[in-house]
This record gives structure tokens, C-alpha cells and sequence, in this order.
């Protein structure tokens, strides 16, 4: 089991959040503060089934993927099957970052490279086959399929730089993460 200790990230948003509840005290006091942290607790509640869903899939995958199965198709030396493996995992994978990112961080600790993690994230961002149906709908067909020609060679080619750039860090930045 891992310890928990704060990091930038954590006393950041903590230093934030008690910024904003002082402002919501000077506008409106304690009734302001505690609407804010109602409304807080409600959005925690609704996320917690999806956030607990998608943190076991994270584990579940670490637990059944051998970390030399993920590096042998995953890894730095995966190169373009590695690449293009994850863009089209990313493009597939529904849900939004509360989904992705638990994954995107089991992959990190199973053995991807960085290219590949970026392929990732970028294909998902730029490609998510779960969002067409709203664009079409809401964009329209032509809107839809100029974004998709103009974002398609993105992901692969922000993995592939990202890997050439600083693939070596990726021992570092594992290290980080834990």
C-alpha cells in the first residue's frame, strides 16, 4: 500500500480551494461557504462510482498484462506498432479523463513509453470515437470530417517526437508518479 504525501499538485489546489472559500465568505459568509462545499460533495458523489470503475480497470489491467507483454507492444522500442497501438486505443477507449488517465497511468507503471502514453492521451483528446455521434449532430458531417483530416496525423506524430525528444526520461518520470 502506498503512502499518501502531499505533492505541488495537492497543496496547489488545497491553497486554491481554501483561497476560494474565503471569497465565498466575504461575498456571502458561511452560507456561501458551505453551498460551495455542498455542491463540492454532490459532484464527489456523483464521480466516485465511474472514479472507483475506472481505478480498478487500471489495476485489473497491471494485474493481467505482463510488464514484458506491455514493453515487448507498448514499450520505447515498440516504435510505430507501439505508436499506432496506442492511438487507436485512445481513439476506442470511452469515458471521459476519469477514465483515461487511471489508464494512461497503469500503462506508465506497466512498462509504455512515452511516445506511446502521448499517443494515447493525444488519440483520445483528438479522436474519441464516442464523441462522433455529438459532433456530427451538433457540428454537422462536413465541420466533422475536416477536424478529423486536420487532427489525424497529430497523435502520431506528437508520440513519436515526445519518444525521440525525451523517451529517455521515461525511468525518471516512473519514479516521479510512485
Amino acid at each position: 500500500m502506498r503512502k499518501w504525501k502531499p505533492d505541488w499538485t495537492t497543496l496547489t489546489l488545497a491553497g486554491v480551494a481554501l483561497v476560494l472559500a474565503f471569497v465565498a465568505w466575504r461575498q456571502g459568509g458561511l452560507k456561501k461557504v458551505l453551498d460551495g462545499l455542498a455542491g463540492g460533495g454532490q459532484t464527489l458523489l456523483s464521480v466516485v462510482p465511474l472514479l472507483l470503475a475506472a481505478f480498478l480497470l487500471a489495476g485489473l489491467v497491471q494485474a493481467l498484462v505482463s510488464r514484458e507483454v506491455v514493453e515487448q507492444w507498448l514499450g520505447s522500442s515498440s516504435g510505430w506498432r507501439g505508436i499506432l497501438l496506442a492511438c487507436l486505443g485512445g481513439a476506442l477507449i470511452p469515458g471521459g479523463p476519469y477514465v483515461y488517465y487511471p489508464i494512461a497511468g497503469a500503462m506508465l507503471q506497466s512498462g509504455a513509453g512515452l511516445g506511446v502514453l502521448m499517443a494515447f492521451v493525444t488519440a483520445k483528446n483528438l479522436w474519441s470515437v464516442s464523441r462522433l455521434p455529438y459532433e456530427f449532430a451538433f457540428l454537422g458531417t462536413h465541420l466533422t470530417l475536416i477536424r478529423y483530416g486536420l487532427t489525424l496525423v497529430i497523435p502520431p506524430l506528437a508520440g513519436l517526437l515526445i519518444e525521440a525528444l525525451f523517451g529517455g526520461a521515461i525511468g525518471r518520470i516512473r519514479e516521479a508518479v510512485q
